[in-house]
């Protein structure tokens, strides 16, 4: 038995716990659930598996109130679960939060689905807050643009129409031929890097909804997803001195990864979701494509 073992249900417990203060704290939850789902999707090398714990632990450090185990649980009533898919429904309406209610929320759907006793009341509850505070972002969040909300697909020019999840995936990776760190200009943090691991996390939550049965869903994200595609390329040429032109190792299961522990929770929720997302490439095109995710990865902190 390992600690990783307890991480499906303190990573969906700790989401709906975090909602309260606001949808940024879900990801600490979701991490866990993303380094669950790592050790069961793959056969992971041993310090892969030591990685992901040690980081996992340092999340529980941090936030020991949301990580408690369950206490005084409810009756589960499975008919709940249409709470969570009516939130990511909203979600889907338009872009907002770099895709982060579909990356947080179908992390946790995928839990439920595999843990129905924990579709108790107060855990979909929180899922639900959660989920409509990812709902509303920062107008400016992108570079140049005063308003994205009101950025849509017939405003859009250089990235070519997708409609199914496969060409999505490759219109993802092409993308990562350019990573630039995050900065702070004139006072306002621009997340060049990190917008470009959101259109991967967001794309993978997309594959998983579709592979669920929710094509509706899916067909709307992926929409979305095109106009998150151009609005990541919105940066300024100066920022381009600092690009990311190789990574420190290939591989995401490299030992020089996974030896450290991180204070992003992305560290563990971007692996997963490309090595994912990478199975939606043709196996001649996955060595360039996992590469260049290491040029995030070697970024990461």
């Amino acid at each position: 038995m390992r600690k990783l073992d307890d991480y499906l249900e303190l990573g969906v417990v700790a989401m709906a716990r975090a909602a309260e203060g606001g949808w940024f704290g879900g990801h600490y939850g979701a991490a866990l659930l993303a380094g669950y789902f790592m050790s069961r999707d793959y056969d992971l090398p041993e310090h892969v598996t030591d990685g992901i714990e040690r980081t996992c632990e340092s999340f529980r450090l941090l936030k020991p109130d949301w990580f408690m185990p369950l206490e005084n649980e409810e009756e589960a009533d499975p008919a709940l679960l249409e709470a969570v898919i009516a939130g990511l429904g909203e979600n889907v309406k338009r872009l907002s939060t770099s895709g982060h209610g579909l990356a947080l929320g179908v992390l946790a759907l995928r839990a439920l689905r595999e843990r129905p006793d924990l579709i108790q009341p107060r855990i979909i509850a929180g899922l639900v807050t959660l989920l409509k505070a990812t709902a509303v972002d920062r107008p400016n969040r992108y570079w140049g643009i005063a308003d994205y909300g009101m950025v849509t697909e017939e405003d859009i020019s250089g990235v070519p129409a997708y409609q199914t999840p496969a060409s999505m995936a490759k219109h993802t990776f092409a993308e990562l031929q350019t990573v630039i760190p995050n900065r702070v200009i004139e006072g306002q943090r621009y997340f060049f890097e990190g917008e470009v691991t959101h259109s991967i996390t967001h794309a993978d939550a997309l594959v998983n909804l579709d592979r669920f049965g929710y094509a509706d869903l899916t067909q709307a994200g992926i929409r979305n997803h095109r106009v998150q595609m151009y609005l990541n390329r919105q940066r300024p040429d100066f920022a381009l001195a600092d690009e990311v032109k190789e990574p420190a190792f290939t591989s995401i299961f490299s030992p020089l990864y996974w030896e450290k522990t991180y204070r992003d929770p992305h560290a563990l929720k971007l692996p997963y979701a490309a090595l994912a997302l990478l199975q939606q490439l043709p196996e001649e095109e996955r060595a360039e494509a996992e590469k260049n995710v290491c040029k995030i990865l070697t970024i990461t902190e």
